[in-house]
């Protein structure tokens, strides 16, 4: 296949000023300047003179060569977007990132807003990819990177219009009571699935820790202030109040373990020494005082009742001298910091032991005028309608069919063994598509080797004879080895996000045609956590929150398959029916 960019190698030296090829010279280009174990990425509309300021620089001046991407379509806003993608690119890859040999001090210099034709440029990285593979630039193949947690939740993505502007707000309702004195005061991003919040959380955290090498002049005249977009003028702000006043000291709480551990991973790939370190469970926040505690996934913070371990949670809550049985980690979170920032989706409550809805409504309230909704579908590729579709199925007030479109892709399967290996199938071509079910078996094979379930048919499922096994692992599953040949549970998945997802509704739901009305069955839940001391009516919306979590994990696309007949019935009725077109 022809390309239709140039990838031009020199040797990064005077000489090559020289010899550069002139039409690169004065047009938009990314360029990489290497040696073995060292790269820098960057941008510039005047290669000659940013070459000559890198052959000047001590930090830069000992690398080698110097490879520059031309394409005669460039222009600014394409290759601050590409070179942005390509530094969040290099930090997931293994060929420099692993010897901690990418010398960029930031994440570039992002666009920073959807400018024309911005698919077609971003479309141009994956072959630009393959060239720097080929030159030995790179490990990894495209897939492989661009599926990875740390290509997914590096702190480099580029925001939004929507995230940039509230994390600017966010920034500056901390700086605001910090400077005053205030405390206990809160933010609340509020937003569905596939929103982007934990991406803002993350860029917010990283905008904040790193504000104090951040490349901002200092500005005497406040005019030239008033000339900075909001952007610039708040982490000026937030650099200026850290030169005075020292670091803010920061945690990230994330309340599910399995996602906690993943952005633990990201942060260390990022920042090897100090970064991780601000990723906290809800129990280390009583550890010590915080002047900013920023909380993902808020509706996963747990109150007493139900969890793993209540003699943790009740020593947790004698220790701050509060009450157990009317405190919630969202209490330790309060009495521990000046000001918090909570992203929360209250229609992903998938158990007892998570904080009341009625609870976090009430700080909403009373918070209103710092609160935020992020409102942008940016996981699942048909967009908010997709989300709206399954609201309204699940409400049975659909009208009509949720179509596929040539972005997304939505079948329901007649044969769950068919649906099973068509997502293996996928996985196998573009990675990150895996089955999930709701909780209606028991976990026969928790805690046993693969060996030993073979061994004694210590299977979870088992399909007309075709049998199966949970997820072997709650953190780090949808990663791990095998998982492909396992089926996950809505622990694995919430927080993430898939190529494919293949989802089973298991026998707690079921199609009143009659009463148009989805029946959940409660009896046929098999974990006893989510039912013990829960009203019945509670438990129902637990259980269809969890299948809206599951459903709403695809960006390419979703199959589903329905163990009762009524309700596989009703699904076919608004899904169409994988095949039926053949």
């Amino acid at each position: 296949m022809k390309l239709d960019f140039e990838v031009k190698e020199y040797e990064f030296d005077e000489n090559t000023l020289n010899n550069i090829n002139p039409k690169y010279v004065n047009w938009p280009v990314v360029y990489l300047i290497n040696n073995k174990s060292k790269v820098y990425i960057g941008e510039t509309s005047n290669i000659k003179s940013r070459m000559r300021q890198h052959l000047n620089n001590p930090d830069r001046s000992f690398l080698k060569m110097i490879n520059i991407i031309f394409d005669e379509k460039f222009n600014k806003s394409a290759i601050l977007d590409i070179e942005q993608n390509l530094i969040r690119m290099f930090y997931a890859d293994t060929r420099f990132a692993s010897n901690d040999g990418i010398l960029n001090k930031n994440n570039g210099q992002s666009s920073k807003h959807n400018y024309y034709q911005r698919e077609m440029y971003l479309n141009k990285v994956e072959n630009m990819w393959k060239e720097l593979q080929n030159k030995k630039l790179a490990n990894n193949s495209y897939n492989s990177i661009i599926n990875s947690d740390i290509y997914k939740y590096s702190p480099f993505t580029s925001l939004t219009n929507e995230q940039e502007e509230i994390m600017c707000k966010i920034i500056n309702n901390i700086l605001d009571r910090l400077e005053n004195k205030t405390t206990n005061k809160t933010s609340i991003i509020t937003g569905l699935a596939g929103t982007g919040k934990t991406i803002l959380a993350i860029n917010l955290i990283y905008n904040i820790v790193s504000a104090d090498f951040t490349n901002i002049d200092t500005f005497s005249d406040e005019e030239d202030i008033e000339d900075l977009s909001e952007y610039d003028r708040t982490i000026h702000r937030l650099r200026k109040y850290i030169l005075y006043n020292g670091k803010i000291k920061i945690g990230f709480v994330v309340p599910m373990a399995s996602l906690r551990k993943t952005l633990k991973k990201v942060f260390r790939a990022i920042d090897k020494k100090n970064l991780s370190k601000i990723i906290i469970g809800p129990g280390d926040v009583t550890k010590q005082e915080y002047d900013v505690i920023i909380c993902d996934e808020a509706h996963r913070l747990a109150k007493y009742k139900n969890i793993a371990n209540m003699g943790y949670f009740k020593k947790k809550c004698q220790e701050l001298g509060i009450d157990e049985n009317t405190s919630t980690q969202l209490d330790w979170i309060s009495l521990k910091s000046k000001y918090k920032v909570l992203f929360y989706d209250g229609n992903q409550t998938i158990k007892g032991s998570d904080i009341p809805t009625d609870k976090m409504d009430e700080l909403i309230k009373k918070n209103s005028d710092k609160c935020y909704a992020l409102t942008t579908q940016l996981r699942c590729k048909s967009g908010e309608l997709f989300l709206d579709n399954i609201d309204s199925l699940f409400k049975c007030s659909l009208k009509g069919k949720i179509e596929s479109s040539k972005d997304f892709e939505i079948k329901v399967f007649d044969d769950v063994n068919e649906m099973i290996e068509k997502i293996k199938e996928l996985d196998k071509k573009i990675g990150l598509c895996r089955n999930v079910a709701g909780y209606d078996w028991e976990w026969i094979s928790k805690n046993k080797s693969i060996e030993e379930i073979r061994k004694n048919d210590l299977y979870d499922f088992n399909f007309g004879g075709k049998k199966y096994i949970w997820n072997h692992t709650n953190e780090g599953w949808i990663l791990s080895s095998n998982a492909v040949n396992e089926i996950g549970c809505v622990h694995t998945v919430q927080g993430y996000d898939l190529n494919y997802v293949g989802v089973i509704i298991g026998p707690d739901l079921s199609y009143n045609k009659e009463k148009n009305k989805i029946e959940v069955h409660i009896n046929e839940l098999k974990d006893a956590n989510v039912k013990r001391g829960t009203d019945e009516k509670e438990v129902q919306k637990y259980i269809i929150n969890t299948y809206k979590v599951l459903l709403e994990r695809g960006i390419k696309g979703c199959f589903v398959y329905a163990c009762d007949k009524s309700m596989q019935e009703y699904l076919k009725k608004h899904i169409e029916t994988y095949g039926a077109n053949k």
